[in-house]
């Protein structure tokens, strides 16, 4: 029950500081999206080691439907500055009940979640502030080279140095595998998952992909 405690109480304490910080405008626009989006995501890939995957389940399905009641009635005001359509937040939650779904890993989960957080993250805020001579569109929704690559590298060190930690989950061969090849693939996943779809899209190739790595 404690631990189940510090998991709630740990993502409400993000969301809090995160509106703190915005009063005190040391946040704005896509910043205060992006802090909540990475610091949320990357405490969520330390949970199998709290809680148990049920409890994970649990917890996913509370976040969504507090989502969708923020919509409505914002407490956390996320997409308050956000100028393009996106059911990101909505994607954020699915993803983590979908990935306690489809794996018992705790590694699995964590590079998934991280790759939904960091990866994902910063390459947004990468793009925004050194992408905007180097863009391009895809679906109506604009993109940046510097922000896909971005996302390419951290995918590279997440997966590189994520499986370092596997245990003999991924033999060597399959783990140069996944290093060389799933980061370019996630990228483009990334690029044309669009509405946010991203968040769902990309932590579930990651799943899939380590999965089958696994059982190969």
């Amino acid at each position: 029950m404690l631990e189940v405690l510090i998991c709630l109480v740990g993502v409400f304490t993000l969301l809090v500081i995160d509106e703190i910080l915005v009063h005190a405008k040391i946040l704005k626009a896509e910043y205060r999206r992006k802090f909540a989006h990475i610091a949320v995501g990357a405490f969520v890939a330390s949970w199998p080691w709290l809680i148990g995957w049920r409890t994970i389940q649990l917890i996913s399905v509370l976040m969504l439907v507090v989502v969708v009641f923020n919509q409505y009635n914002p407490i956390f005001k996320f997409n308050k500055s956000l100028n393009r359509r996106s059911y990101g937040d909505y994607f954020f939650a699915i993803a983590i009940l979908a990935c306690s779904i489809l794996t018992t890993s705790n590694l699995f989960f964590a590079l998934a979640i991280l790759h939904l957080s960091l990866a994902d993250g910063l390459a947004a805020l990468v793009g925004k502030n050194f992408g905007r001579k180097w863009k391009y569109k895809i679906f109506n929704q604009t993109k940046t080279v510097v922000g896909s690559m971005t996302f390419w590298i951290v995918s590279l060190l997440i997966l590189g140095i994520g499986l370092l930690f596997g245990n003999g989950l991924i033999v060597y061969g399959d783990y140069v595998v996944l290093v060389i090849v799933l980061p370019p693939i996630l990228t483009v996943f990334e690029n044309i998952s669009v509405y946010g779809l991203d968040n769902l899209v990309v932590p579930i190739a990651v799943i899939l992909a380590l999965g089958i790595a696994q059982s190969g």
